[in-house]
């Protein structure tokens, strides 16, 4: 009803606000310092699960594991892709479309997901795509805009206000101090609960790190064949021109948290038939130990012996290939230490060249720089525990931070409740006024003592509580004036008048008797009538008045100076002997 709606605009207001703040908390997209991306699906690689056109809400989160279904930017296709994290390759991923048999060619890293699965929702995304349509946006804004315009212009038949109405502030500064702290301390609520479900601690990022290994090679040329005299990475090298071939690796291991590192090395040749399996291992130096981040070793090979054995192979066994291969292989076995624990990984890239009878030429497919360089990433479990940490309109607080702000804030605002209460319950006690305002103050509409009706027969209540039950089931307003000591609340509502009246005087007691002269009210509701000149036990109330009017209804009658009224009102005054 009106006059429900009315008195619970502030609370709504207020829930509304916490609907809204704990939506924006959960719903909040990227976009705006939120940690939700919605997703439409553009396929059919991650059915039977999701379909095209579903909606899929995605979280960011601090790790990923095999099973996740997750968003990510795909650099080769240079869009997002929603699929299945199925493999972990170091710090990369592997994923597959549920409904693919094949991987995704492209790995990302962790900073690539965008984030996981956190909410789907069948066929939204079609009706978002819908309302993308220019056309289809308009008519959904025409009808939008038409029925809040048609809820706009409907009122009610009759408001029954008068002109000497006004409408009593509903609730003052007290009660507006009670919804505010109120407020806060569901708000502060919320954020507690965020808090104490979220671990203060969690198992700390794992430790990345990196092995390079860059190849490089030399060989004495000829001018007349070459630019310069020196055979340079990359140019081939004829054996009728050289035999010998000087190769080079550096190692170079990157992280910021291993200590201790150390390891050894060795360097071989391996010359293999692809096409029947056949190979023979050439050790080039002897194993080595190195000390430190990085190392660089070099060696000498005689491609000419690798003919001879090659020609050798061929006349013992029969095999005849137009090409083999020959691979440049260091094996590094590292060692290192993370806060006292060991950690051992090694290293095993190779350079392949591909070789007949006339010359060795690099035997990659990929570019010169790519097959030079090789680069091995790692990870390092860490068991240790770190601060875990809430992210938040791009900020990152604690989650212990998190919950000491929620607890100041929740003890703060019940505090402030519980102040603002007593003061609230205190006034209520000392005058029963402040808490009929309270209580039903976005009901009642003060008006003068008088009124442009007669008034109808009237039934006295014992409870304002009766009165504002049927001022709402009767969808209307109570009616409140002040007279003499007494202020008196009306309800008007077919062809009948429920009253209830109190005292405003604390030295005065007022008893209202079932039954009040009605003639007696309308005159002081149409009648100026405001001082209590004196009162009597023998229930003779005397009343000044500007314009007193002759109660015996004679003809032609002079207004007496003071108007004697008779009724069923009893009113004593008490005085203090102060």
């Amino acid at each position: 009803m009106q006059t429900t709606r009315r008195k619970s605009s502030i609370l709504t207001t207020v829930l509304s606000l916490i609907v809204i703040f704990i939506a924006w908390l959960l719903l909040a997209p990227t976009q705006l310092g939120g940690q939700v991306s919605y997703v439409i699906v553009d396929g059919n690689s991650m059915e039977k699960g999701f379909h095209l056109g579903d909606l899929v809400l995605i979280r960011k989160a601090s790790t990923y594991q095999i099973g996740d279904a997750v968003t990510y930017q795909n650099a080769e296709l240079g869009r997002y892709v929603f699929h299945r994290i199925v493999n972990l390759n170091l710090d990369h991923f592997q994923l597959k479309g549920d409904n693919n048999t094949w991987f995704d060619s492209y790995q990302p890293n962790q900073a690539e997901i965008v984030g996981k699965l956190w909410v789907h929702i069948p066929k939204l995304g079609k009706a978002i795509e819908w309302l993308r349509q220019p056309i289809n946006l308009a008519i959904a804004i025409a009808l939008l805009g038409g029925s809040l315009m048609s809820n706009m212009l409907i009122q009610p038949a009759k408001q029954g206000k008068s002109k000497n109405t006004t409408v009593r502030n509903s609730g003052g500064i007290p009660e507006m101090a009670l919804y505010i702290f109120g407020f806060l301390a569901l708000a502060f609520l919320g954020l507690s609960v965020i808090g104490f479900t979220h671990s203060v601690t969690r198992i700390a990022d794992d430790i990345p790190y990196q092995q390079d290994g860059t190849f490089f090679y030399s060989a004495t040329g000829a001018p007349d064949v070459y630019d310069t005299n020196v055979v340079h990475s990359g140019e081939p090298i004829f054996p009728k021109l050289t035999c010998f071939l000087n190769v080079g690796f550096a190692y170079n291991l990157q992280s910021d948290q291993l200590q201790n590192i150390s390891g050894k090395h060795q360097f071989y040749a391996r010359v293999l038939d692809e096409q029947s399996g056949w190979q023979r291992t050439l050790p080039m130096t002897a194993e080595t130990a190195f000390v430190g981040s990085s190392y660089m070793t070099m060696a000498t090979l005689d491609v000419c012996q690798v003919e001879a054995l090659v020609s050798l192979v061929e006349q013992e066994t029969g095999l005849h290939q137009n090409t083999y291969t020959l691979e440049i292989v260091p094996h590094v076995d590292m060692i290192a230490t993370i806060d006292g624990n060991p950690i051992y990984d090694s290293f095993e890239p190779s350079l392949a060249f591909r070789f007949d009878k006339v010359h060795f030429y690099l035997a990659a497919d990929t570019t010169q720089a790519e097959t030079l360089h090789t680069t091995k990433q790692g990870l390092i479990n860490n068991s240790n525990l770190q601060a875990n940490s809430l992210s938040f309109l791009g900020l990152k607080p604690e989650v212990g931070t998190v919950r000491t702000i929620a607890l100041l804030g929740l003890g703060l605002s019940l505090s402030g409740l519980l102040v603002v209460g007593f003061h609230l319950y205190s006034t209520a006690q000392s005058n029963p006024q402040a808490l009929i305002q309270l209580k039903y103050g976005a009901l009642l509409m003060d008006v003068k003592e008088r009124v442009t009706e007669p008034l109808s027969p009237a039934i006295d209540v014992r409870r304002i509580e009766d009165l504002a039950k049927i001022a709402e089931r009767q969808n209307t307003v109570i009616l409140h004036m002040t007279l003499g000591l007494m202020d008196i609340y009306l309800v008007q509502s077919n062809g009948m008048t429920y009253r209830y009246a109190i005292s405003n005087d604390s030295r005065a007691v007022v008893e209202v008797a079932p039954l009040v002269h009605q003639e007696i009210l309308q005159y002081m509701l149409r009648n100026d009538v405001k001082t209590v000149i004196d009162s009597k036990p023998t229930q003779e109330v005397i009343y000044q008045d500007a314009h007193p009017v002759n109660w015996n209804k004679t003809p032609n009658a002079e207004p007496p100076e003071k108007v004697v009224m008779r009724y069923s009102m009893n009113v004593s005054r008490t005085h203090s002997k102060s």
